[in-house]
């Protein structure tokens, strides 16, 4: 099991949790190794590690390669050799997609696991890979760390919020809009807020359990972008004009860039649904799939993308027991479907096949 675990991904709580739940799920004996590690033993460990036949699986995680390929090129020649089935968990299917499909050419990839449940992003893939894919949400929960420890009334906080703005070739500044909305509109709903995008307030696991536990609800949107392509051409593209005009608004960027563009979204279930869902912190979402798990009005509140309909979220806010009904559903959801172990559990009848 190939991760990347370090300072620069600690607020990124899928990639601290998989590696954790996988070294200790009882379906698998794993063999981590954490190429965030640079250490001289550490990295002769690993190089050890790929040369060694005999595994039923080479699995690698998302942090593996997400921003970038923690991978090097002789680790790669070295995991290909291998007779195990070699197993990808694509992690930021937004970006640098070209240089992921040639990673996993190189490794000879058996199993793509995609954060994305839709059946025409899983059809590309298969298309480009011949090989297997599954759709598995990208982060689990961990009932220890992640529980319900703060009645929701003794809770000092309405509305929290903690996220990163969008880049704008995800053709969407959903972020950015519900966060803005609720700031500017917290004195006349009576609200005590905590909304940041700013990246340095991200929390890691423990802080960001407690501080779902301060608040009574949190903001919230699906994850990815509404134009999924494996070329990365519509990212390039908008990145190379910004460059030319850095003034250049999102609306600009909308017209020039997606007013004709076909739509294939890549939205998927966020980590920050799953958590806040263990913590019965109860979720004001702007409408959407989800992956297929939450239903508007039974794990969380709807709001529509204009916000024409805030003030009925808001009354539903303010009903106890509306919120404590939909918050208790969201928990039940998740200890039920979105466990890290029943995430894996998962995964297994999808690597079963092929080992």
């Amino acid at each position: 099991m190939l991760y990347a675990s370090g300072a620069g991904n600690r607020t990124m709580s899928y990639q601290q949790g998989w590696p954790r739940h996988f070294a200790k799920h009882s379906r698998f004996a794993c063999v981590p190794v954490n190429l965030a590690d640079r250490r001289l033993t550490a990295r002769l460990r690993s190089a050890l590690r790929a040369r060694r036949d005999g595994y039923d699986a080479v699995i690698l995680l998302h942090s593996v390669f997400s921003n970038a390929c923690m991978v090097g090129p002789s680790m790669v020649e070295a995991l290909a050799r291998l007779r195990a089935p070699k197993v990808y968990f694509i992690g930021n299917e937004y970006k640098l997609m070209p240089e992921k499909m040639a990673f996993c050419d190189a490794l000879g990839v058996a199993l793509l696991v995609s954060q994305s449940e839709s059946p025409a992003v899983h059809d590309l893939y298969r298309a480009r890979l011949k090989c297997a894919v599954v759709g598995i949400p990208n982060t689990g929960l961990d009932p220890e760390i992640f529980q319900p420890r703060t009645p929701r009334a003794a809770r000092p906080i309405d509305i929290g919020y903690r996220a990163v703005d969008s880049p704008d070739y995800l053709g969407h500044d959903e972020r950015r809009r519900i966060a803005e909305f609720f700031r500017a509109n917290a004195g006349r709903y009576g609200l005590r807020t905590d909304i940041s995008l700013r990246p340095d307030d991200r929390f890691a696991e423990p802080a960001w359990a407690e501080f779902l536990n301060r608040c009574r609800a949190q903001l919230g949107t699906e994850a990815g972008g509404d134009y999924f392509e494996l070329t990365d051409a519509r990212r390039l593209a908008v990145n190379a004009y910004l460059r030319e005009r850095p003034a250049a608004s999102h609306d600009e960027i909308q017209a020039t860039f997606f007013q004709d563009a076909v739509p294939l979204p890549m939205r998927i279930l966020s980590g920050r649904n799953v958590e806040a869902a263990g913590t019965k912190t109860l979720q004001i979402l702007f409408e959407g799939h989800y992956g297929g798990y939450l239903q508007p009005d039974v794990h969380y509140i709807p709001v529509r993308k204009d916000l024409a309909d805030a003030d009925e979220a808001m009354a539903k806010f303010r009903d106890d027991a509306v919120g404590t009904r939909i918050a208790d559903a969201a928990y039940d959801l998740a200890m039920s479907t979105l466990t890290y172990a029943h995430l894996i559990d998962r995964f297994h009848a999808a690597l079963a096949p092929l080992v």
